[in-house]
């Protein structure tokens, strides 16, 4: 009986060679930029490459045929594992998320006391801290299996200190080295504009800066459209998106860029999608 291992490296070989299509080994190997004996025994069963040499096999002009993507390479070679991938994600959600209520985030002004809340309000918090885990959940897993790597941020600066992001993370792309996001609930996926609008003005009180992308999170297809709408004449200096999502099937659906911090300028664009 075949071990585990075995069993990886003929599944690892076998999307390899997918990836290859119909070219030689070792002109997949030349546009890989790889050694043609990397991708000899890959195929062979006998070597599962460095993440590292993964990329290049995966992306850029090594053009992967039928398909195949570098996330599919690297869980097929065991360096991610979609399951506990999801758990990661899911248990840091939930730690932030439990910070965010307790600290009065959720659902409310920081310093309101949630004691003098009637019942159904406490309700709708509720509501919103699941949703907000589940959303938190859902950007958590994508970053981590397109290996799009952050660290929670703790402490928000800005000038309002009944206004802050709803996460915060650090992160490195290019000039961008904070990621904030907004998250924006439609019960049972009503639109409602003026909240929007409500939202939208309360954002030009965040201190933004060149390095800082910030994001609105919308589980409502009409939200989207409707930011979407005005990605060209939107009176915001910053690198500003809009992601929907689709909580049911934790799946980040689309992403479009609204604004940049410069004018015209989209060389600090990344995306989700």
């Amino acid at each position: 009986m075949a071990n585990k291992n075995q069993i990886s490296n003929q599944e690892f070989a076998d999307i390899v060679r997918s990836a290859r299509g119909n070219r030689s080994l070792r002109e997949y190997a030349e546009a890989a930029g790889v050694s043609y004996m990397t991708i000899y025994k890959a195929e062979q069963g006998e070597y599962i490459p460095s993440s590292k040499t993964i990329k290049k096999m995966s992306t850029g002009s090594a053009n992967p045929q039928n398909g195949v993507t570098y996330e599919d390479m690297m869980v097929t070679a065991g360096y991610q594992d979609k399951e506990m991938v999801s758990e990661t994600a899911s248990a840091l959600a939930q730690q932030m998320v439990e910070e965010a209520y307790e600290n009065g985030k959720i659902g409310g002004n920081i310093g309101y006391s949630v004691q003098t809340w009637s019942p159904f309000r406490m309700h709708s918090r509720e509501i919103y801290a699941e949703y907000l885990r589940k959303v938190t959940g859902t950007i958590f897993t994508t970053m981590f299996q397109k290996n799009m790597y952050f660290t929670s941020k703790r402490n928000y600066e800005g000038d309002v200190r009944n206004r802050v992001p709803d996460i915060t993370l650090d992160v490195d792309y290019g000039r961008i080295n904070e990621w904030w996001f907004e998250v924006k609930y439609f019960q049972e996926k009503k639109f409602v504009s003026m909240n929007m609008q409500i939202l939208l003005g309360n954002m030009l009180f965040y201190k933004i800066k060149k390095n800082i992308k910030l994001s609105i999170v919308v589980n409502s297809e009409d939200a989207y459209k409707y930011l979407g709408r005005r990605a060209t004449d939107m009176p915001y200096r910053g690198e500003l998106s809009v992601i929907l999502v689709d909580i049911d099937k934790q799946k980040v659906v689309a992403e479009q860029y609204l604004s940049n911090y410069f004018e015209d300028d989209h060389s600090a664009e990344f995306f989700l999608t």
